[in-house]
């Protein structure tokens, strides 16, 4: 009788240690396939979940990156005539601690929307990933005061690999900057207001509104501060007044209407 229990105990133990093995292979050819670490190469910091809704953390602990970015120019200041994205671009294999190395972009024409170099925007090719770093930055800048009224744009960018660094993760790619200059829909702060949503929208009259609040966040509310709001829609009501502003029909534009 001992000897059968000594074999079954045998038997569990190999079965055991098979099993771990297996899920521990599985888990290191499951690393292989996201990335090789002990090879230079470099991937856009931003947030993607897998097909679960988890957070993957093949880069270390996640951080609150957007997974692409997005604004309206309305929303940035009346007086900013550009915008400037620094977007986070991560190193896998080992720092370089003696030299900086460049790197490569491209913009995807395809996956691009309008958006012209050097007119809506400026973004070099070449790039350097500074020495003693892991993570550094792409600085793209947006010509705000090239944007017309009704269009949307996008810019597709994409790491292309050189001689200093190979592919990364393919989700990691790539990353894209859509904006507008847009306002044909009413903002979420129009539209949740008790005062501003009874007045017949206007792109033209959001816009004017916005520039005379200073009114950054489109999901801005009042939250009581019913004074201040007062003002404003008075000042763009004599702006309206003062200003003779026609819809496409040929309709003249007051704000209080």
């Amino acid at each position: 009788m001992e000897k059968y229990i000594r074999l079954i105990r045998l038997i569990t133990i190999v079965a055991l240690y098979t099993s771990l093995s297996v899920a521990f292979i599985s888990c290191k050819e499951d690393k292989l396939d996201l990335y090789d670490d002990s090879v230079s190469s470099l991937n856009f910091a931003k947030t993607i979940t897998d097909k679960n809704g988890n957070l993957l953390e093949i880069f270390g602990p996640q951080e609150d990156y957007p997974d692409n970015y997005s604004f309206n120019a309305h929303f940035i200041g009346s007086d900013a005539g550009s915008c400037v994205y620094d977007i986070p671009v991560r190193l896998t294999g080992p720092i370089d601690f003696e030299h900086d190395r460049e790197y490569l972009l491209r913009i995807n024409p395809e996956k691009s929307k309008l958006a012209v170099r050097d007119v809506h925007y400026q973004l070099s090719d070449k790039q350097i990933f500074h020495k003693g770093l892991y993570e550094d930055h792409v600085r793209i800048t947006i010509n705000t005061d090239a944007l017309d009224e009704t269009s949307s744009y996008k810019v597709h960018i994409e790491l292309v690999p050189n001689e200093n660094f190979a592919i990364g993760v393919s989700e990691y790619q790539y990353i894209e900057i859509s904006f507008t200059k847009n306002l044909e829909e009413p903002p979420a702060f129009w539209l949740n207001n008790n005062k501003l949503s009874k007045l017949t929208y206007h792109p033209r009259k959001c816009a004017i509104f916005l520039e005379i609040s200073g009114i950054t966040d489109p999901d801005w509310r009042d939250n009581g501060a019913t004074i201040q709001l007062d003002y404003w829609i008075s000042l763009a009501t004599q702006w309206f007044v003062e200003h003779e502003v026609y819809d496409e029909n040929g309709n003249r534009i007051y704000f209080d209407q």
